[in-house]
């Protein structure tokens, strides 16, 4: 069964397909429309526009997405209408992952003709679209807060009234999401980790999440669930093997169940009750069936 984050990715996934698919058939058009606008002009002159053509085109592909697609994917009529700011100049993946991809410190510059020439930066326009690219690139691979996307646009060298621009409008059609991604966070990471709540609201704080937001997600795990957890994470650490009938074995694997329930948020006073809890089951067992 997939999980909840998996699930939100796949249809993230879903999502950026449907504009991948609109990229292909824009690239598809370019050559005809390049051979009928260079029709009139000398051959070489339009040899040379097509190969700069090319060129440009290898560098920054256009998105193309109907309305229609828009309203598939349960956008809404405004993000329909307002379809060409998903144009990332350099289509949903980005550049190839072989040799095609420019370091950090190149995204956010312009690469100069003269290799001595110190590189030019974005115009405005330009910094928009390598930022949504960006941005897409990292949604495609797994959920990210907003704080985390702006630490890989800050890395990339993108200036930050253009990374700003590109999350807002990203969180206008909820393509970006704290509460959402709190929640499923919490979700995921007490279901596959069984994390508690103290290590769940550390990890949201680290992500950028805001406390509320965070306290929000976290109503999803009740402190009975917390318990239910812990125990069932001290019978599966407890040495089966241990001699419990000797008290200094019993303290050595109730200081070692007390310090992985620690490890992963659960407070000393229920990992000490949790320990004695599952130790004294294991030890009934043991009496019953001698």
């Amino acid at each position: 069964m997939n999980t909840p984050q998996q699930e939100t990715l796949a249809e993230l996934k879903r999502r950026l397909a449907d504009i991948a698919a609109g990229t292909a058939a824009a690239e598809a058009a370019a050559p005809d429309q390049a051979v009928r606008s260079a029709g009139s002009g000398d051959a070489a002159a339009g040899r040379a526009k097509a190969g700069a053509g090319a060129k440009a085109s290898r560098r920054r592909r256009t998105t193309a997405k109907t309305p229609d697609a828009f309203k598939e994917d349960g956008f809404g009529e405004e993000a329909a209408a307002d379809e060409p700011w998903l144009d990332t100049g350099e289509g949903v993946s980005g550049p190839g992952k072989r040799g095609g991809r420019k370091s950090g410190r190149q995204r956010g510059r312009q690469e100069p003709q003269d290799p001595g020439q110190e590189a030019e930066p974005l115009s405005p326009e330009e910094a928009y679209a390598e930022a949504k690219a960006i941005v897409l690139r990292q949604l495609t691979a797994s959920p990210k807060s907003r704080r985390q996307l702006e630490t890989k646009l800050a890395e990339r060298e993108i200036p930050p009234d253009a990374a700003a621009a590109v999350l807002d409008r990203f969180e206008e059609v909820q393509l970006v999401d704290d509460a959402e991604f709190a929640r499923l966070w919490v979700r995921s990471r007490s279901q596959s980790k069984s994390l508690a709540r103290g290590a769940l609201r550390r990890e949201l704080t680290e992500k950028g999440i805001a406390p509320d937001l965070a306290a929000e997600a976290l109503e999803q795990v009740s402190a009975e669930d917390e318990l239910e957890s812990a125990r069932a994470l001290a019978r599966k650490k407890l040495q089966a093997s241990a001699d419990l009938s000797d008290r200094s074995v019993r303290d050595k694997q109730t200081r070692r169940l007390v310090g992985m329930l620690a490890r992963k948020g659960y407070s000393p006073s229920l990992g000490f009750r949790v320990a004695a809890e599952v130790i004294g089951e294991i030890r009934d067992t043991r009496s019953d069936s001698v």
